[in-house]
């Protein structure tokens, strides 16, 4: 059993494996909810992402935000994100309404992976404006 876990510290993985983890660690204070967890001398993060987050919140910690700054644009990654920031908010697709052209065109464009495609001719196809021509004014 890890040094944490015997002495109840705070604690978070990835939201999948929550509850595996709170059955092998009964005794860490269990977040199942956060991305990261600062508890000092220890840190614990959910999965990838939040791993990237948490070691630029400890970067931003130990060699200040420009440091940190630095490295989260390298990675291409958002500079800061709280610890406390939810792992996992489950959003319901927008159900594709009658009359929505954008839903209807995206749907004939996967069955015509085959065919060229430009701006003007799926506009054209969605009953939309295409790109105004950009004359020149002298």
């Amino acid at each position: 059993m890890t040094t944490f876990a015997r002495i109840g510290r705070p604690g978070t993985t990835h939201w999948a494996a929550a509850d595996v983890f709170a059955q092998c660690f009964p005794a860490v204070r269990f977040d199942p909810g956060v991305l990261y967890i600062d508890d000092g001398d220890l840190l614990t993060s959910a999965g990838t992402a939040a791993g990237l987050d948490c070691c630029l919140h400890l970067m931003r910690r130990l060699c200040g935000s420009g440091a940190a700054n630095y490295v989260a644009r390298r990675l291409v990654v958002p500079p800061h994100r709280q610890g406390n920031q939810a792992q996992y908010v489950q959003q319901p697709l927008a159900a594709a309404g009658r009359g929505e052209r954008l839903p209807g065109l995206l749907d004939w464009m996967r069955a015509h992976l085959d065919a060229p495609h430009t701006l003007d001719s799926l506009a054209q196809r969605a009953l939309m404006s295409g790109v105004p021509s950009r004359a020149s004014s002298a």
